[in-house]
């Protein structure tokens, strides 16, 4: 028998199979084709970003609320051992706010600061290290004398706060952590973490590092839950263009370093003078009395009468007297002491005059007969 003969009757088998069972696949004709299914629609984010912002409120407002309390009771603690044990619930209430600060971020959200203002450096890493829990391992190097202007001092500090918990936390706990701030050639500031730790894997180092400029990696191949703290830092270092990178050192643990850009540095902004305090409520004038004859001694506001300044060449009194310079002078009413009398021509300073002029003679005559009654005043 012929092979055709077979395909033929195979054939003509598969066809009535067809009609006897449904179920038998259809070899010799094409299958019917099938409409594509309609795409399917990514679910929104729902309700969960709100309601997610709302428990990040509610815990910084209940964190805000404990931070006064304990103000309150540490001010009037004296116990060195209970003081010690409230700073260490300040502490921890200190890193709730945080975590609540960076659910905030991760949401999107910004994170708003009651009293912004320009931050130096110096001052930018203490605040980060004191928001961490080992921050007795931290130690300062050398920072440099600029400041982080007032929009983006706040999420500096979170970036450089999350970069000194990784490397607190993933580094032996008798070693120190290291923070320092240089000048780069572009006018920038670069912020270096040093640890003495294990180090990253290679695969790990570069996932990570594409996490930390905005464009990570796909497949993402680590655990997000592990690397909350980047994923922080991730953001808002793409919303300030920080350039956050992670390097392994050759002594062994890591280094991070944050590239802070010169459009957010400045000057560290000189203290401001006090306030001159308010002048001295005006005395109210006696009936009978003229408001003129106060004097000149009296403190005055300027608004009801003349006003007398006696100023000194080196600033307020209380300041040490000038090295160099004009002799100080001191403010004093001219009316409480009396002029010293000048020595006769002729003699020497210090001798006491041997003769007095007429002119003092004779005013001293005019004030004895002035004294003396006249026979009409001794008859009276």
């Amino acid at each position: 028998m012929r092979s055709t003969d077979i395909t033929r009757r195979t054939t003509w088998r598969q066809r009535a199979a067809r009609w006897l069972d449904p179920t038998v696949a259809r070899w010799d004709v094409a299958p019917p084709e099938t409409p594509e299914p309609p795409p399917r629609e990514e679910p929104g984010p729902g309700p969960w970003p709100a309601i997610c912002d709302q428990f990040a409120l509610r815990i910084l407002a209940a964190a805000y609320q404990m931070g006064s309390h304990l103000e309150a009771v540490e001010a009037d603690e004296q116990d060195p051992e209970r003081l010690e044990r409230l700073y260490r619930i300040d502490h921890a209430n200190t890193r709730i706010r945080r975590h609540a600060e960076n659910l905030q971020v991760l949401l999107g959200r910004r994170v708003e600061d009651a009293d912004p203002q320009t931050v130096p450096l110096v001052d930018v890493v203490r605040a980060a290290a004191s928001a961490v829990e080992h921050y007795p391992r931290i130690r300062v190097g050398h920072v440099v004398e600029l400041a982080v202007v007032e929009f983006a001092a706040d999420d500096v500090i979170r970036v450089l706060t999350e970069l000194l918990d990784n490397a607190t936390r993933f580094s032996p706990p008798t070693a120190a952590v290291t923070v320092s701030a240089f000048v780069t050639e572009d006018g920038g500031v670069l912020l270096r973490v040093e640890d003495a730790g294990v180090g990253l894997h290679p695969d790990h180092l570069t996932q990570l590092n594409a996490l930390l400029s905005g464009r990570p990696a796909t497949p993402v191949a680590l655990d997000p839950a592990a690397h909350l703290g980047l994923a922080v830092v991730a953001h808002l270092a793409v919303a300030h263009q920080l350039r956050v990178a992670l390097t392994t050192r050759p002594a062994g643990g890591t280094t991070a370093t944050v590239a802070v850009p010169g459009g957010l540095l400045c000057e560290i902004p000189a203290p401001a003078a006090p306030a001159p305090a308010p002048p001295a409520a005006w005395p109210p004038a006696r009936p009978g009395t003229d408001p003129w004859s106060t004097p000149m001694a009296a403190p005055h506001d300027g608004a009801h009468g003349p006003t007398v300044r006696l100023t000194t060449i080196d600033g307020p009194a209380g300041d040490p007297p000038p090295t160099t310079g004009l002799p100080r002078r001191v403010p004093e009413s001219v009316r409480d002491q009396a002029p010293a009398p000048r020595p006769p021509v002729g003699t020497a300073p210090g001798s006491p005059p041997e003769a007095w002029p007429d002119e003092t003679a004779a005013f001293a005559a005019g004030v004895s007969d002035a004294r003396t009654p006249t026979d009409e005043e001794g008859r009276q």
